[in-house]
């Protein structure tokens, strides 16, 4: 999504000394910056439902718990899976460097099958997460420099006003990384939050989109609660619903490491989830 974890979790950052210009790079490059920068608190954790379905309507669905933390130097994510009981245990650990550092974000899995922790390689990026529509290189946070913007003017989305930006990789690493030759984005002018994003081949087709379903306000912060992206070629669909999401808990260091995604999270390690959290 957006890029997508991150960049599904929003603020209410009001955009500032950006005047939407059409045939102005700069500014789309500006507003694409504050989805990045957004403020969505110190830390943030959240229940997520991965519900899986298939083009002969079968569904499926994976329980993960969720955890973010802001570092100086970085943002770093957990998850940790717990149902099905055929991905017990799977987690993943991601980190995020500012993107000034110039510095690749950098991907961990820990696979109890082979009790191994492994890096997720920048050519595997394009695979699937977790059997869903949503690929690797879609959690990596969102970067500015990777692409070329052009803010192509505004639209509504769900009766919100966007603006719509196109972006094209800077370069054959980038598209090689993703997959995608072009990517089409839909961004609320008020909070930043990515309505829609429509994905494109090599080839110019489009392949995929991810659309918002549901904003709520939590914490004083606007937060995509259910999101879903759809596979036109495949005939799939992947949601990605955020239960309990609560922002600026106290969430320990050491479960932001490869040793803490081996390890799995055990008692007493979160603070309590609220029922809701407003």
């Amino acid at each position: 999504m957006l890029p997508l974890l991150k960049s599904l979790t929003a603020t209410a950052l009001i955009l500032s000394g950006v005047c939407a210009s059409a045939a102005d790079g700069s500014n789309a490059d500006e507003i694409i910056r504050q989805v990045r920068d957004r403020n969505d608190g110190k830390s943030f954790m959240s229940q997520v439902s991965l519900i899986l379905h298939d083009k002969k309507g079968n569904t499926r669905v994976r329980e993960f718990t969720y955890l973010q933390k802001d570092y100086p130097d970085s943002d770093k994510f957990s998850m940790y899976f717990s149902a099905p009981t055929d991905v017990r245990d799977v987690a993943f650990h991601i980190e995020n460097p500012h993107e000034t550092l110039g510095l690749e974000d950098s991907q961990w899995m820990y696979l109890p099958v082979s009790r191994q922790t492994r890096r997720i390689s920048t050519t595997d990026k394009r695979g699937s997460f977790m059997g869903s529509e949503y690929s690797y290189a879609d959690l990596d946070k969102i970067r500015v420099k990777d692409y070329s913007q052009t803010l192509l003017g505004e639209e509504q989305i769900k009766g919100r006003d966007c603006y719509v930006i196109e972006r094209e990789p800077v370069s054959p690493e980038v598209l090689a990384k993703t997959g995608y030759n072009k990517l089409k984005v839909w961004i609320d002018k008020q909070n930043f939050l990515v309505m829609r994003q429509d994905f494109f081949d090599v080839k110019g087709v489009l392949i995929k989109q991810m659309r918002t379903q549901k904003v709520e306000t939590i914490d004083g912060i606007d937060s995509i609660q259910l999101s879903e992206t759809e596979h036109f070629i495949d005939g799939t669909r992947s949601e990605m619903r955020f239960n309990q999401l609560q922002y600026n808990v106290p969430l320990e260091d050491r479960l932001f490491t490869q040793t803490a995604i081996k390890r799995g999270l055990k008692t007493g390690d979160l603070p309590e989830f609220s029922v809701t959290a407003r």
